[in-house]
């Protein structure tokens, strides 16, 4: 009886640390995913900040590809 009731508190434990440790990897999980989010919106806010200032050097360039890619110049 003491090793049925053994085995069976074990299997209880072995259930709530397995239900535990996924809840831990989702909340990990979650936590990447926003730290991911979080960088690429700063990236996104990086290139739109270096889009608003004026740089006549690379408006010739771009200017000079496109065209080029008409077939013009």
């Amino acid at each position: 009886m003491i090793k049925l009731l053994t085995l069976l508190l074990s299997l209880i434990e072995r259930f709530f640390g397995a239900r535990e440790a996924a809840k831990l990897r989702q909340e990990g999980r979650q936590e990447v995913i926003r730290e991911v989010n979080d960088a690429v919106l700063r990236q996104v806010e990086l290139g739109e900040a270096a889009s608003s200032i004026p740089d006549p050097e690379r408006t010739e360039r771009l200017r000079g590809r496109f065209d080029r890619s008409r077939g013009g110049k």
